[in-house]
């Protein structure tokens, strides 16, 4: 009886470690990185799914914003002085990084 209760307890084990493995494979999020300069604010929006970052670049002006959801993102620079630049459309594609121009 309590080998019977064991090789169940084995069984649901291994299937329970099977499907963590499987959830974890199926993350859907890429990153988007590029360059600007000290004092820039990057925004980023997801019309689709509400996403929205903002981040101002200090030191070097490199950034990398991760775990995006995948999808369509409208990217701008704002100035130190509020301005805008040229808004860019960017595809997140899963585990992939977009880069803005």
């Amino acid at each position: 009886m309590i080998r019977k209760n064991l090789k169940y307890l084995f069984a649901a084990a291994a299937l329970a470690i099977g499907f963590a493995g499987a959830v974890q494979a199926q993350s859907s999020s890429g990153n988007i990185t590029g360059d600007g300069t000290t004092g820039e604010t990057i925004v980023v929006n997801g019309a689709d799914n509400g996403f929205h970052r903002e981040m101002t670049l200090k030191d070097d002006g490199r950034f990398t914003i991760r775990r995006v959801p995948v999808g369509t993102y409208t990217v701008v620079r704002l100035a130190p002085d509020g301005s805008a630049g040229t808004a860019q459309t960017l595809n997140v594609r899963v585990g992939g990084t977009a880069r803005v121009l």
